[in-house]
């Protein structure tokens, strides 16, 4: 049998086409992305924590949403420290492995994040609609907020680090995979996939349509809204700034 696992990654990363993929290849059951979300279907354990702030109630929340194992995707920037602690500790005691999902061109996520929230394009068909407006010039993209991106930028840093040590103080050593290491190259993807799905103790030879589900991940990546970039008014600006405030060593983990 295979491991449950919960993918710790941040917005906009790839991580829903991976996991996408995972959950169909897992015996586990799925849920929905991002499920502590305030909004999302584990979101009441979540405003539970906001409103006590009592560690044992957030504990028993967190081992009974979890108790029947689903795959669970997290974006943990979006949540404090406590909360991602107590997640990580009793994921690992009910079995769970973790996954860490993370993409090399972070000044790339970071620009791809912003303009989800400049224009709302989070998914394809938004984005498409946004691309086919500008270019009709029905509509005209605003500016980046520069300083927020920065300011976005490093908190990023922070929670990557804050995660690692984390993991490191639990003795816990997650399985990282960068989004370029699975789609950069399909060949390379492939094997980064499989060596993945080893981790997780799936046989994709018990998938009699693994090479197709696998193929339509490798080839149908990402939300498609890189097109838009070109019409943000202050793209270079934004850029330049996030690569200043990058510098020359980006967090790795």
């Amino acid at each position: 049998m295979s491991s449950p696992y919960i993918i710790w990654t941040l917005r906009r990363t790839g991580g829903t086409t991976l996991a996408g993929l995972l959950a169909v290849l897992s015996e586990h059951s799925g849920v929905q992305h991002e499920p502590f979300n305030p909004e999302r279907v584990f979101g009441a354990v979540t405003k539970g924590w906001f409103e006590h702030k009592d560690e044992d109630l957030l504990r028993a929340d967190l081992k009974r949403v979890l108790a029947k194992r689903p795959l669970i995707k997290h974006c943990f920037e979006l949540l404090p420290d406590p909360f991602n602690r107590l997640l990580l500790e009793v994921s690992t005691e009910l079995g769970y492995v973790q996954i860490v999902l993370d993409r090399e061109a972070e000044v790339d996520r970071i620009l791809s994040l912003e303009l989800a929230r400049l224009t709302g394009a989070w998914g394809k068909q938004e984005a498409w609609k946004v691309f086919q407006d500008l270019q009709n010039g029905t509509v005209q993209a605003a500016p980046f907020d520069v300083s927020g991106a920065v300011a976005h930028l490093k908190v990023c840093q922070t929670y990557r680090n804050k995660i690692k040590t984390l993991m490191d103080d639990h003795g816990i050593t997650p399985f990282v995979v960068y989004f370029e290491q699975v789609y950069a190259d399909p060949q390379k993807g492939r094997q980064k996939v499989a060596d993945l799905l080893d981790f997780l103790g799936i046989n994709p030879v018990d998938h009699g349509n693994y090479n197709a589900l696998l193929t339509v991940a490798l080839t149908q990546k990402g939300q498609k809204s890189g097109r838009i970039l070109d019409f943000v008014p202050n793209l270079d600006t934004t850029r330049s700034q996030l690569e200043e405030a990058l510098g020359d060593a980006p967090f790795r983990f």
